[in-house]
C-alpha cells in the first residue's frame, strides 16, 4: 500500500489518506498549540517524539507462545474530551495517535474495552469478533450488546424524542430534557409528544444539566412511574414510586453488564458471575426485573418480550423462549446461562459456584493483529452525512454547520473558549475518587470518607489564582456563569488545578428530603450547564460540560 503520492484510480486522481492527514496536520504546530493550551511547544515536541519512538514500530513479542506486534505506547481519552461540542474531533485526534503507530488493540498499546471474545471453550459462546464490511472497513461492536456506529445508518425525519434517527452518529441526546426540545420537535414534525415516563434508577434532575431546565421537562409528563432504591430529587415528580431491591437483594444472570466495564482489557481470565440475594426483600420491595416482566405481561407484550429476550441474549435452540409462554425472570436467567455455558451450567450451578472462568487468549486480547480489517483515518463519510442531515434539517430552520463534518479533525473552539472579561475561569466537572457521580452520596461510609477528603465536597481552584482574587482556603464562594447561573460552596486552594481552571468533583449538592446523608453536601456542578442545541455537538449531540465562570466571596 502507498502512504504518499498521486495516483489514478478508475480514472480519478487520488492521494492516500495518510498524505492528506500529514498535510492537514502541518496547520497545527506545537507553537500554535502553546498559544491555546499554555503547554510549552518544547514539551509538545518532546512528547510527540517520545510517543513515536517508544511505540517501537516493527517490533514483536511472544505472549503465551503467540507472536504479536509490540507497541508500548497508548493515547487514551474519556469523558474529559467527550463532553464538548467538538467531541468527535477531540476523540478522533487522540485515537489517531494510536492508529498512526499501530498501537490500537496491540500488546503494550491502547486495548479499549474487550471487543473480541471466542467464547467459553465448551460452547464457543458468547462470541464476538469485529469484522470487515464490504469496503474492508471495520464494523465495530462489543460482544455483549448491539453497537454498530459503522456502517452509518441513513438519516430520516425523527420519530425518537432524542432525534437520534436524524443525528445518526449519536447514542445519547439532550432533547428529552432540553430547554428547546419543544421547538426542535415542532421544527422536525415529531409525530407525537411523550406523556408517560417510566424511570428506572435515574435521578435525571441531578444528571443532565441545570435543575430548572430538567424540572420543566419532567413537569410536562402526564404520568411518571419511578423504580428506585430511595427517594431522590426526581422522585418529587413521580406519581408512583416503586421500591426496588439493591444488589444484596437481587438476582441477575448478567451483573457485569455492560461486560466491557467490568473486566480489565489485558490478559487474565474471562469471568461470568451471577448476582444472587444475600438477604430477602423487605416490606413492599420488589426486584425491578420482576416488575418489568410482569408489566410487559399485563399490557399484552408477552410474545414481544420473549422475542426481545431471544434477540438481545442471543438465545438459540432449546434455550429460546417460546412465543406466548410466561416466564419468570429466574427462568430467563437460567436460559441465558445454559445457552452460553451448556445445559449443565444453569442457574442452580451458578448459585452454588458463583462464577465461571476461563483463560483469555492472546488472539482475543490483541485481536487486531489477527483480523483482516481496516479503520478510516480520513472520514470521507462525514461530508456526505452532513448533506443528508442538512437536507432534512435546514429547510426547517436548523443549521447543520459544515465545519463539524469535515473528513479530518480540526480544532473548533467551544462556547467556553470565547474570552469575556470577568468570566476568566474554565469550570469543569471531574470524577471524585470516593463517590460514583450522584449514585453513592447516600452511603454513610463513603460520605464519612468524602468529608475527610479535601476535594470531594469543595470547589478546587489554583492556589495562585485564588490568592490573586483574595480568597482564603475553606471560605465560601459563588461561582457564576455568563448566563447568570450560579452555585455556592467552599473553595479549596490547590496546585493540582490549572491557573485558568475551576474544578467541582462528583455530582453532589443533593437537596432531596429522601437523602438525609447526602443532603447539603458538596456542590451541584450541573446547575451551571445549559441544556440546548447550541451547547451540544451538531454531530453526536454530546452536551458541552465546560463553562466560563467568575468567582466572588459569598459574604460580599
Amino acid at each position: 500500500m502507498a502512504l504518499e503520492g498521486e495516483f489514478l484510480v478508475d480514472g480519478v486522481p487520488c492521494r492516500p489518506a495518510f498524505e492528506l492527514l500529514k498535510n492537514h496536520l502541518k496547520n497545527f504546530t506545537p507553537e500554535w498549540a502553546e498559544r491555546i493550551t499554555t503547554i510549552p511547544a518544547a514539551d509538545v515536541h518532546r512528547l510527540g517524539s517520545e510517543f513515536a519512538r517508544e511505540a517501537r514500530v516493527g517490533s514483536t513479542i511472544v505472549i503465551d507462545g503467540v507472536t504479536v506486534p509490540y507497541r508500548p505506547a497508548a493515547a487514551i481519552a474519556f469523558r474529559g474530551s467527550q463532553g464538548h461540542v467538538n467531541s468527535v474531533y477531540n476523540f478522533l485526534a487522540v485515537d489517531l495517535l494510536n492508529q498512526m503507530v499501530g498501537s490500537a488493540d496491540m500488546a503494550g498499546g491502547c486495548l479499549g474495552f474487550n471487543p473480541a471474545c471466542h467464547g467459553y471453550p465448551e460452547t464457543g459462546r458468547p462470541y464476538f469478533v469485529p469484522k470487515a464490511g464490504p469496503d474492508g472497513l471495520m464494523i465495530t461492536g462489543i460482544w455483549m450488546a448491539h453497537h454498530n456506529p459503522y456502517p452509518i445508518g441513513e438519516p430520516r425525519m425523527p420519530e425518537q424524542i432524542g432525534l437520534q434517527d436524524l443525528f445518526v452518529l449519536c447514542q445519547t441526546s439532550p432533547f428529552s430534557d432540553s430547554s428547546d426540545r419543544e421547538e426542535m420537535w415542532d421544527k422536525l414534525d415529531l409525530p407525537y409528544r411523550p406523556e408517560i415516563l417510566l424511570n428506572y434508577g435515574t435521578n435525571s434532575l441531578m444528571s443532565i444539566g441545570n435543575k430548572e431546565t430538567v424540572a420543566g421537562a419532567l413537569a410536562r409528563f402526564k404520568f411518571v412511574i419511578s423504580i428506585d432504591l430511595f427517594l431522590t430529587e426526581s422522585s418529587d415528580f413521580a406519581d408512583i414510586v416503586l421500591p426496588d431491591c439493591d444488589y444484596l437483594e437481587s438476582l441477575d444472570s448478567r451483573p457485569n453488564f455492560p461486560f466491557i466495564f467490568n473486566l480489565p482489557g489485558g490478559l487474565g481470565e474471562w469471568c461470568w458471575p451471577i448476582k444472587q440475594p444475600a438477604i430477602q426483600p423487605d416490606g413492599e420491595q420488589r426486584r425491578s426485573s420482576d416488575i418489568l416482566v410482569e408489566l410487559a405481561d399485563r399490557i399484552g407484550m408477552r410474545e414481544d418480550l420473549n422475542a426481545a429476550f431471544n434477540a438481545v441474549l442471543k438465545l438459540e435452540g432449546p434455550f429460546r423462549l417460546e412465543g406466548e409462554r410466561k416466564y419468570s425472570y429466574e427462568e430467563v436467567c437460567d436460559a441465558e446461562l445454559k445457552n452460553n455455558f451448556g445445559a449443565q451450567h444453569g442457574l442452580e450451578w451458578f448459585k452454588k459456584n458463583g462464577v465461571i472462568k476461563w483463560p483469555k487468549k492472546p488472539e482475543e486480547v490483541y485481536w487486531r493483529h489477527f483480523v483482516d480489517t481496516r479503520v478510516p483515518i480520513y472520514w470521507e463519510f462525514l461530508p456526505v452525512l452532513r448533506e443528508k442531515i442538512a437536507a432534512l434539517a435546514e429547510p426547517r430552520g436548523i443549521k447543520i454547520p459544515q465545519r463539524y463534518y469535515e473528513p479530518l479533525p480540526d480544532w473548533i473552539p467551544c462556547p467556553a473558549h470565547v474570552t469575556n472579561g470577568a468570566f476568566d475561569l474554565y469550570a469543569f466537572y471531574y470524577r471524585d475518587i470516593i463517590h460514583t457521580n450522584s449514585f453513592t452520596m447516600e452511603n454513610p461510609w463513603l460520605d464519612e470518607a468524602a468529608r475527610l477528603d479535601p476535594y470531594s465536597y469543595t470547589i478546587a481552584l489554583n492556589a495562585g489564582t485564588g490568592r490573586k482574587k483574595g480568597l482564603v482556603d475553606g471560605e465560601e464562594i459563588w461561582v457564576e456563569t455568563e448566563a447568570g447561573r450560579r452555585v455556592k460552596g467552599k473553595v479549596h486552594l490547590t496546585e493540582a488545578v490549572h491557573p485558568e481552571g475551576l474544578g467541582i468533583a462528583a455530582c453532589a449538592g443533593h437537596w432531596g428530603e429522601g437523602m438525609p446523608v447526602a443532603k447539603g453536601k458538596g456542590v451541584f456542578f450541573n446547575d451551571l450547564l445549559e441544556v440546548d442545541f447550541d451547547h451540544a455537538s451538531p454531530v453526536n449531540l454530546n452536551l458541552d460540560l465546560c463553562v466560563k465562570v467568575k468567582v466572588s466571596k459569598a459574604n460580599e
